[in-house]
C-alpha cells in the first residue's frame, strides 16, 4: 500500500548507530526504518552530528530511504 507522507504517522528513533556505522546494530534500525513507510508510518531518525563510530560502512547509507527523515545535533558526552 502507498501512503502519502501527509496521510503517515510518525516515529521518532533516537539511535547513536546509524549509517555511516556500521555492524548488527545499524543493520536493526536501518531496515526497521526502510520498511516503516510501507505501513504507513514515516521514521523520523535523531542522531549525532559528531559520532565517534568503531566500524564504518559507507555503503550503508545508499539503503536509506528517501523517506526517512534525519536530525542531526550535535552530541554532548557526560563522560570527560
Amino acid at each position: 500500500m502507498n501512503y502519502q507522507t501527509s496521510e503517515m504517522k510518525k516515529v521518532l528513533i533516537i539511535t547513536y548507530y546509524f549509517p555511516p556505522a556500521g555492524g548488527p546494530g545499524v543493520q536493526r534500525w536501518l531496515k526497521f526504518t526502510k520498511y516503516l513507510p510501507d505501513f504507513g508510518i514515516q521514521p523520523i531518525v535523531y542522531i549525532p552530528e559528531n559520532p565517534t563510530y568503531p566500524i564504518i560502512d559507507k555503503e550503508l547509507q545508499n539503503e536509506i530511504s528517501d523517506k526517512v527523515i534525519i536530525l542531526r545535533r550535535k552530541f554532548l558526552s557526560l563522560i570527560t
